[in-house]
């Protein structure tokens, strides 16, 4: 259901419905945004914008190296993401120089990508993006879609998924929004907690509520 109403968008292009689609880590945000792509809705992957922006010629690029130093890089140029994140994790301060760096491109780049999803045809459009609240980018996006989970499963998933240990789980999860934090300002909330044919149909009810609330412009 629509917990509150969507945000008028005028400077976004015109005939482009936007969602963002957020949640904590371990949430199944990737799984939701594969239905989403099933079902009509053009994807734009926040994280594969990332590895854009970081590739050597990419426009983060340069300012990293020059904000971190060369120290970050493997021996054929690109940037250790591994290295990298080590440095800023649990450092609020390095951590803000390096998104104050990389927030505004990875945004031009979604914004582009928007550009894109009209140009394909495209009516509807998700940006699939973890940190999308914490960036700001809610601003970029008619309605905010949110998947949590509690957080004691997140971190079992997380543990399962990426091999780190429970607190190193945790610990990621802390340099998070909260999942209530998250649903504050989402318009629609959906979870993963469930099977898998549960998400679907969850997934189905909003995206068919979506279609009946949508301007007949947009719907797909």
């Amino acid at each position: 259901n629509l917990l509150q109403p969507p945000n008028e968008r005028p400077e976004l292009p015109s005939g482009l419905y936007v969602l963002g689609l957020t949640g904590i880590s371990g949430s199944g945000k990737s799984s939701v945004a594969q239905r989403l792509k099933n079902l009509g809705a053009y994807i734009i992957d926040s994280d594969h914008l990332g590895h854009r922006a970081y590739a050597p010629g990419g426009p983060a690029y340069q300012p990293v190296v020059e904000a971190f130093g060369t120290d970050i890089l493997h021996k054929d140029g690109t940037i250790n993401r591994k290295v990298l994140g080590s440095r800023v994790f649990g450092n609020k301060k390095q951590m803000k120089i390096l998104t104050d760096i990389v927030w505004p491109v990875i945004a031009k780049l979604a914004r582009e990508e928007m550009d894109v999803a009209v140009a394909k045809g495209k009516t509807l459009c998700v940006i699939d993006a973890a940190m999308l609240l914490e960036a700001g980018w809610q601003s970029m996006v008619h309605e905010v879609w949110t998947v949590v989970i509690p957080e004691t499963e997140a971190v079992r998933r997380i543990v399962e998924r990426d091999g780190l240990s429970e607190a190193a789980a945790q610990s990621r999860l802390q340099s998070q929004m909260s999942g209530q934090q998250l649903v504050e300002q989402s318009n629609v909330v959906l979870s993963t907690l469930w099977e898998s044919h549960v998400t679907q149909s969850q997934v189905e009810k909003a995206w068919n509520l979506l279609q009946k609330r949508l301007p007949k412009a947009y719907q797909t």
